[in-house]
C-alpha cells in the first residue's frame, strides 16, 4: 500500500486537524492550571509555616514564664477550697434541677409511649381501611364491567346513561 496514493476529503483532513489543536488547546489549559495550583500550593504551605512558627514561638515565650516563675518561688500554692466550693455548689444545682425537672421528664416519656400507641392503633385501622377500599374499588370495576355487557346486550332499560368504573383515572 502506498500512502501517496491515499485519496482523503478535505472535511475530514479538516476533522484531524481540528481536533489536533483542540487536544494542544486543552494540554496547555491543562498545563496552565496545574502551574497555578502549584504556585497556591506553595504560597498556603508557606503561611502554615509562619503560623506554626509564630504558634510556637508564643508558646516558648509561655514556657519560659511559667519556668522563670516556679525558679522564682512565685508559685501560689494550691487551695482546694475554692474548687470544693464550686463542686458543692453545682451538686446543690443539679439536685434541685432533678427535683423540678424530673417528674416533668417522666411525664414527657409517659406521654410519648401513649402517643406511640395510640399511632400504632391509628396506622392499623389505615391498613385495615386500605384493604377494605381496594376489595371495594375491585368490586365496582367489575360491577361496571356487567353494566357495560348488559347495555351492549340491550337489557338495561332505554335511557340509562350511568357510568360506572374509571376510579382513579
Amino acid at each position: 500500500m502506498n500512502i501517496a496514493n491515499i485519496k482523503l476529503p478535505i472535511a475530514v483532513i479538516g476533522i484531524i486537524v481540528a481536533q489536533a489543536f483542540g487536544i494542544i488547546w486543552y494540554m496547555a489549559q491543562l498545563d496552565s492550571t496545574v502551574k497555578d495550583l502549584d504556585s497556591s500550593v506553595a504560597v498556603i504551605q508557606a503561611q502554615a509555616t509562619t503560623v506554626d512558627v509564630a504558634v510556637l514561638k508564643t508558646d516558648l515565650d509561655n514556657l519560659k514564664i511559667q519556668f522563670t516563675k516556679l525558679v522564682e518561688g512565685e508559685v501560689d500554692e494550691f487551695d482546694p477550697t475554692e474548687i470544693l466550693n464550686s463542686i458543692t455548689e453545682l451538686e446543690t444545682k443539679v439536685t434541685w434541677m432533678m427535683n423540678d425537672w424530673g417528674p416533668k421528664i417522666n411525664k414527657v416519656g409517659d406521654d410519648l409511649d401513649d402517643f406511640d400507641e395510640r399511632l400504632s392503633g391509628i396506622e392499623t385501622v389505615q391498613a385495615v381501611i386500605d384493604n377494605e377500599m381496594r376489595t371495594i374499588m375491585t368490586d365496582h370495576n367489575g360491577f361496571a364491567d356487567v353494566l357495560a355487557e348488559l347495555q351492549k346486550s340491550g337489557i338495561l332499560p332505554t335511557g340509562e346513561k350511568r357510568e360506572y368504573g374509571s376510579y382513579g383515572d
